[in-house]
């Protein structure tokens, strides 16, 4: 009898609830975390099609409870996204929902609420461009020139977004070439082509977007020059090496981060293959040097398993710098106003799937779920 009247109960607030105005749950659901609305589309038949309407989404956009999540580790089923807003992690099964190949497929770069993958092992690279939060995805038409990726970067505004490639048509190609994808005219479009050695790359690099310039480090064939900061001026169509000075010290795994509207760099510095700091360093624009900002202290740089072999990413946004690696799944946020560290929770189902990761489980990027983002 209790059951039924507490069943009973439970239906009638549902009923209650759906008796309202449509005007005024639109404005309910607007404020909910997107990870609510993402479950409540679930629900039933008029609720997903209230939460997908014009009206609802124009009201997302002008009064919804934005966050930004830190997209750390993945899966071979989904990728982990840690929410500094809510402290909590955020499993998107993201593989189903777009109806991608985890073995088949490498993400690459991540804007607005979009994410850009690539396909694997193939002699044509065909890129991917997905919204989880909609399942929505679109393949992109073919590179009109390049084979060999060096560089990629995105950057989505509005109803709109780019995708920059730099590579080349050989592996033993010396032009390597730029082109343009934009999704308001749905072609890519070359951009520029150049001989200069700083753009020939051991491996895919991640460019960032900051006031009309992707930015990334060079990482040239002849190891002795180090790293090298370039960016590409998209207005002038031209690849710039900026020529900065890297930090002093043997600089392993690098980040290049936009915080605060600054560009700031992270890595650790090694010694006898052994880290002896991990630091973070700001870039002064006027004399085009790298200041160091803070070191990782002692006490939190040695709970970091297996220091001389792992593998650090560092992702910003705000006042907040998220740093992984590889082993032990650790992650740990640094607090640029309150100046300090401090460990994210363990994320139980990656805890669980450890044993069923490969070597590609480090993700490293930012991600802004949006319901309005289109592909």
């Amino acid at each position: 009898m209790y059951k039924r009247k507490k069943k009973e109960s439970s239906s009638k607030r549902s009923n209650q609830f759906n008796e309202l105005p449509e005007e005024l749950t639109e404005r309910i659901f607007a404020r909910l975390p997107i990870s609510a609305v993402f479950n409540l589309r679930s629900v039933c038949k008029s609720w997903e099609k209230q939460l997908t309407s014009k009206s609802y989404l124009r009201l997302w956009n002008e009064i919804g409870n934005r966050d930004l999540w830190f997209l750390v580790y993945h899966t071979n089923r989904m990728i982990a996204a840690y929410s500094s807003k809510s402290e909590k992690w955020n499993n998107i099964p993201l593989y189903d929902r777009c109806s991608l190949d985890s073995s088949q497929v490498l993400l690459l770069a991540s804007s607005g609420g979009l994410l850009c993958f690539r396909n694997r092992n193939s002699d044509y690279p065909t890129l991917i461009v997905c919204n989880p939060v909609t399942s929505t995805h679109r393949v992109l038409p073919d590179l009109p020139q390049v084979r060999y990726i060096d560089i990629v970067g995105m950057v989505a505004s509005g109803d709109y977004y780019k995708i920059l490639i730099t590579g080349t048509t050989e592996p033993t190609s010396n032009d390597s070439i730029t082109e343009v994808y934009d999704s308001r005219t749905g072609v890519w479009e070359q951009h520029s082509c150049s001989e200069e050695e700083f753009l020939f790359f051991w491996y895919e690099v991640h460019a960032i977007w900051h006031d009309g310039f992707f930015y990334c480090l060079a990482t040239p064939l002849n190891t002795s020059q180090g790293y090298r900061l370039i960016a590409y001026d998209m207005e002038k169509r031209v690849w710039i090496d900026l020529n900065v000075k890297m930090p002093f010290g043997d600089i392993r795994c690098p980040s290049l981060l936009i915080c605060k509207g600054k560009l700031y760099l992270a890595g650790k510095i090694v010694e006898d293959y052994l880290i002896k700091s991990i630091c973070i360093w700001e870039l002064d624009m006027d004399k085009l040097k790298w200041v160091k900002v803070v070191e990782m202290p002692d006490e939190v740089l040695k709970k970091i398993h297996s220091p001389h072999s792992v593998l650090i990413q560092c992702q910003g946004y705000g006042d907040l710098m998220c740093f992984s690696t590889h082993r032990g799944w650790q992650s740990i946020i640094y607090n640029f106003t309150e100046r300090t560290w401090h460990w994210l929770p363990e994320n139980d189902l990656c805890g669980r799937s450890k044993s069923q990761v490969g070597r590609n489980n480090l993700v490293g990027l930012l991600y802004e779920p949006s319901l309005s983002a289109r592909v």
